[in-house]
């Protein structure tokens, strides 16, 4: 059984991580070693949580994650950008993270995020 997963990126001089426990455990999303968010257990399909960066003024940014078929991935959108979290070993091996082999899980997130866009800002990004 696995113990779980965490995520990792370096972003705008902030360390952000994500951790996911057992399906019954939490998600919790750091920033430079403080849990920023925090959501119980685990839905099905995306999982989204919002934080922010620690800036004058405070930077947004949401975290979202999936379970696609037993590997997670965990995307940051953030100020416009978007992009895939690498994902870090929880032991003191040196492992290589998975690599997803199809774009798939990509488009599908590209589509969820644009109708997420256009549910929050309306259609023309108000």
């Amino acid at each position: 059984m696995t113990r779980g997963h965490r995520f990792h990126v370096d972003q705008h001089g902030h360390s952000v991580s994500v951790q996911l426990g057992r399906r019954s455990a939490g998600i919790e999303v750091l920033v430079d070693g403080k849990v920023v968010a925090y959501r119980p257990g685990r839905a099905k399909g995306v999982t989204i949580l919002a934080a922010e960066l620690p800036e004058e003024p405070p930077r947004p940014f949401r975290i979202l994650v999936e379970d696609m078929g037993g590997t997670p991935f965990c995307v940051m959108d953030t100020a416009g950008s978007t992009f895939l979290m690498p994902q870090v070993p929880l032991t003191s091996r040196h492992e290589s993270p998975p690599r997803l082999t199809s774009s798939d899980p990509v488009r599908r997130l590209r589509r969820i995020l644009r109708r997420i866009r256009i549910t929050h800002h309306g259609p023309h990004g108000a």
